[in-house]
Formats: structure tokens, sequence, C-alpha cells
């Protein structure tokens, strides 16, 4: 199992991670979904609700809903009766297409680290836990916020603010400051999705690149060319050096 957290402060560009992550097959969770359902049944605002959260339940209890949700996740997958049609490449369409299982990577995604307390207790639960961090200036970020309307996205700039500081004494910037990887979200928005990707790709769900190797490697030797440049080394045949020589004799 492989377990990848996602941090940012408000606008930076965490949801576009989970959306092309989903979209290569790993399970996204959002921490700030947790708190907008526990602020839509209190009736009041997200920052509250997050307070309200940890007041009630500690520092951890949105991790600790986030731990579950994967375990339960990673237990059912296997048990999930899915299977995939695999077609002959053959000329004939006689054989009928063979079933199989199709276990995807173990891999997950959890979006919104906020405090360090949360990267400590998600470390504790998932071995290897790495942090992925995305680092985007306020202006751009605020603009962002203005055009996406979510609920708890202001168009008031000091409203922003105070939301950037709230963010701040839950310990985000700490939590950036261990990221094993940043990302900058500055710019055109196509080139930070395609630098995602090659995160994904590369870091987070790696291709298998080995090379066939051949057991009989050494089976066709004898009919290599050897050629260094653009000379060519011919074997040598006796026969036809002797009949140059007689040749070259008989000239004389």
């Amino acid at each position: 199992m492989k377990v990848f957290g996602v941090t940012g402060l408000p606008g930076s560009g965490k949801s576009i991670i989970s959306r092309i992550a989903k979209k290569e097959g790993i399970y996204t969770i959002s921490m700030g979904d947790v708190i907008r359902e526990e602020a839509e049944r209190n009736r009041c605002s997200t920052g509250v609700a997050a307070v309200n959260l940890r007041k009630k339940y500690g520092n951890n209890v949105v991790a600790d809903r986030c731990v579950q949700k994967i375990k339960n996740y990673s237990k059912n997958r296997y048990n999930q009766k899915t299977t995939v049609k695999k077609m002959y490449n053959t000329h004939t369409n006689n054989q009928t297409p063979k079933k199989y299982r199709k276990i995807e990577q173990d891999i997950y995604i959890i979006e919104g680290l906020r405090s360090p307390q949360e990267v400590s207790y998600f470390k504790k639960h998932f071995k290897n836990f790495k942090i992925i961090a995305i680092h985007s200036n306020p202006q751009s970020r605020f603009n962002r916020l203005k055009r996406r309307k979510r609920n708890d996205d202001s168009t008031d700039y000091k409203v922003f603010k105070e939301r950037d500081n709230r963010e701040l004494k839950f310990g985000i910037g700490n939590v950036i400051s261990l990221a094993d990887y940043m990302l900058i979200n500055e710019g055109p928005i196509q080139i930070f999705k395609k630098n995602v990707r090659a995160l994904i790709l590369n870091e987070l769900k790696p291709r298998n690149n080995k090379k066939y190797i051949s057991k009989n490697k050494n089976k066709n030797k004898s009919n290599r060319r050897y050629k260094q440049g653009k000379k060519q080394y011919k074997k040598h045949n006796p026969r036809k050096n002797n009949n140059k020589h007689h040749r070259q004799g008989n000239t004389h």
C-alpha cells in the first residue's frame, strides 16, 4: 500500500491533483469533504466546523476518518467481482474472450493535510507516507477561488486572508516545509496539469520499464555482424586469398 498526502493553501490546486489521480485509477479522499459534511450537519461555516471537530474529538479526528476509509476500501476491493475481457490477437474469431481478475495498484491520495499532527498520524498507520505540496502566490489563489465559487470561497480579499491565517494556525506551513514533492502552480493551468501527470506516472505509480532479456541471447551469436563506424569486418577466407596470390603470380 502506498499513501500520499496533498497539502497547500486554499486555491493552490489540490483538487486538480485529485481529479487527475482519479482518472489514473487512484483512490482519493478529501479531508475538506469531511469538514464540509460536518459543516452542513451543524449549519455553520467550514472554518468553524474544523475548529469544533478538533475541540470535540481531538486533532486527529479528520485523519482518523480518512484512515478508516482507506483501510475499508483496501480490504473490500479484493472482494469485488470485477472482471475484464481479454481479446486474443488472432486472425480467427472462433476463440472466446478469456476473463481474468483485474487488481489495481494499492495507491491512495489524501487531499487537504493541514497540521503536523495529521502527518504523524498518517505515518503511524501507513509506512512510507509521503507529502505532495503545492505553492501558489496569494493573488493567484484568490482569483481562482473567485472563479470557483464554492460555498466556503469568498470574493472578499479580507475574508480570504483570514482563511489563510486560520490554515496557518493549524500548522500547514510546517507541513509544506516537510514535503517530499513540491509543485509550483503559476502560469498556464495546462503546464501545471502536465507536471501533475508526470509526478503521478513517474513517482506515484511508475510503470514497469524493465527491458525483456532473452534466455537464448547467445543462440544466434554466430550470425551477428560486428560493425564499427562504416567498416564491416568479414570472415577470413583462405581459399579466396590463395586464388588472389595465384593470379598475381601468373602475371609475373
